[in-house]
């Protein structure tokens, strides 16, 4: 499998976990001890819990009829402050944010924790890069069989 590739990945999802650890939203680490990285036949994937978005977005108010989450959203909160060591009342916490969502939300939602590693020039420079790779091997593989 291509090196570059792999390398790639694994500085982004370094780059996601120390983002979220310098903005303080590394609270229980599930979510950045999600993050991996899969071999697949034709390369790599990134792969993380869904709820990493949040991270990146927030959490925009429930809309009416909405089903409940499981676990639902006073049983996150509930995980969230046990591993803050604060003491208050879930409840009233997700009542605010099914009724406004969170302040990540309401301020724009652009925390930087996949924006920033996910950068659109870097990806550029690393498909360049393998597809560079991948001519020179073809070509040589080529040249190769000419001399034969």
């Amino acid at each position: 499998m291509n090196q570059n590739l792999l390398t790639y990945l694994t500085d982004i999802k370094n780059q996601i976990i120390d983002i979220a650890t310098q903005k303080g939203m590394n609270a229980s680490g599930k979510t950045l001890s999600s993050i991996e990285i899969i071999e697949t036949p034709k390369g790599y994937d990134l792969q993380a819990s869904p709820s990493i978005y949040f991270m990146e977005h927030g959490r925009g108010p429930t809309h009416p009829g909405t089903p409940a989450g499981n676990p639902n959203l006073v049983e996150v909160i509930q995980d969230w402050l046990d591993a803050k060591g604060i003491n208050a009342n879930p409840y009233a916490i997700a009542k605010a944010i099914h009724k406004n969502g969170t302040k990540l939300y309401r301020s724009g939602g652009n925390s930087g924790i996949l924006s920033v590693p996910l950068n659109l020039d870097r990806l550029d420079q690393v498909f360049n890069d393998i597809s560079a790779e991948y001519l020179n091997n073809t070509a040589q593989a080529v040249f190769d069989e000419i001399k034969l």
